[in-house]
């Protein structure tokens, strides 16, 4: 037998900056790296997203002739055929690897377009501009991108990370309050985990939360972001501390697939958030109060639990066993300690839950039995 050792060299320290302010993505000059001036921009959008930003941006980037390529907004367009169709496009246009993508939109759109860059003549470099609440405190940050499959949410994907990212607050005028919403609900996630103060912040505001200019709403992606580039620094590739950022997670995303995405991302979330929050007291980790908190604050923006009596809470937790956590059949799930600090346990960030544990957090949260469930 011959044996030959590849030996690597290390990996360099990488960086890029993540700004956040007002008319950005009309002042390109402010963000496009100069190493870019003779790559060929493609921006990456949805349908949507296009009708708002896209052409603007593409006349804003016009000496640069950039194309402009779309497919259909939503969670249901995140799959392989929608990465194929983008590639097939970039090829047909003799896109090289002097290319450069633009990922325009929301958590979809960054997920796509981030996985075409991370695929297309394996790695092409990109950024992030993401135009909802959702992507500018969550998911634009950290490299994940991905795409769904009939088993789960972004089983297939690559860690990925962005040359920079550019989050426009002006964006957040044209977004409904449920858009809204879905972003704080994102926020408030990764403050339970890391930053009781910011809880508070959030907490303060409650319902009127909404009636507050951009400088609050600047303020609260700013927090969340800094948590968010905190933990990736302290665990990139999600082998541990990472995790933290999955919390609500195991059942939203459980919550996605059964209802085929006809239920939001955010709002799956949210019901993740009451039940895995519920679950932490009913294991005797969070207090009574803490939980109570949580509650109110999400009730405040007319969240609340009652589509869970509607669920399955078997097909529920079998979606379960498909979250990326898991280890050796066991669901593992983020659980809190108290508002602001999750639990550890041996420095485990993530832990296995009893399905009979995750039932009862079910039914106390929604308020009634769930199908298939006994005392």
């Amino acid at each position: 037998m011959n044996e030959i050792i590849m030996q690597l060299p290390p990996q360099q320290a990488r960086s890029y900056p993540i700004k956040i302010g007002k008319d950005l993505l009309l002042q390109p000059e402010k963000w496009l790296p100069v190493a870019w001036q003779h790559k060929r921009l493609v921006i990456i959008t949805d349908d949507t997203v296009n009708s708002l930003y896209g052409e603007k941006l593409k006349h804003t980037l016009s000496a640069f002739q950039p194309l402009l390529f779309s497919f259909p907004a939503g969670e249901t367009a995140k799959h392989y055929q929608t990465q194929h169709a983008l590639i097939e496009q970039m090829l047909k246009q003799y896109c090289t690897r002097e290319t450069a993508i633009l990922a325009l939109g929301g958590g979809v759109v960054g997920d796509m377009a981030g996985f075409v860059a991370a695929t297309y003549l394996r790695g092409i470099p990109f950024i992030q501009l993401p135009t909802t609440l959702l992507a500018m405190v969550d998911s634009s940050v950290g490299g994940k991108t991905g795409i769904n499959t009939a088993q789960g949410k972004n089983l297939i994907g690559a860690f990925w990370q962005p040359s920079c990212v550019i989050a426009d607050v002006n964006c957040l005028k044209t977004l409904s309050r449920a858009h809204i919403t879905q972003g704080l609900i994102e926020a408030v996630k990764m403050f339970l985990t890391s930053d009781a103060q910011s809880f508070q912040y959030v907490n303060h505001y409650g319902a009127t939360l909404f009636q507050q200019d951009l400088n609050v709403f600047q303020a609260i992606i700013a927090s969340a972001v800094k948590i968010k580039a905190a933990v990736v620094m302290a665990d990139e590739k999600e082998k541990n501390e990472r995790m933290i950022l999955n919390f609500g997670h195991t059942i939203g995303h459980a919550l996605e697939k059964i209802t085929n995405y006809a239920m939001s991302h955010g709002d799956a979330v949210a019901l993740g958030i009451l039940v895995e929050a519920k679950i932490s007291q009913l294991l005797g980790l969070l207090s009574q109060d803490d939980y109570d908190s949580i509650q109110r604050l999400l009730a405040s923006w007319d969240i609340n639990a009652h589509s869970l009596s509607e669920m399955d809470s078997t097909q529920l937790i079998q979606a379960t066993y498909h979250d990326k956590k898991n280890i050796a059949d066991q669901v593992r799930y983020v659980l809190l300690s108290k508002i602001g600090e999750v639990y550890q346990d041996d420095h485990l960030f993530a832990h296995p839950v009893a399905d009979e544990v995750v039932k009862k957090a079910l039914a106390l949260v929604s308020g009634a039995l769930l199908h298939n469930w006994k005392e």
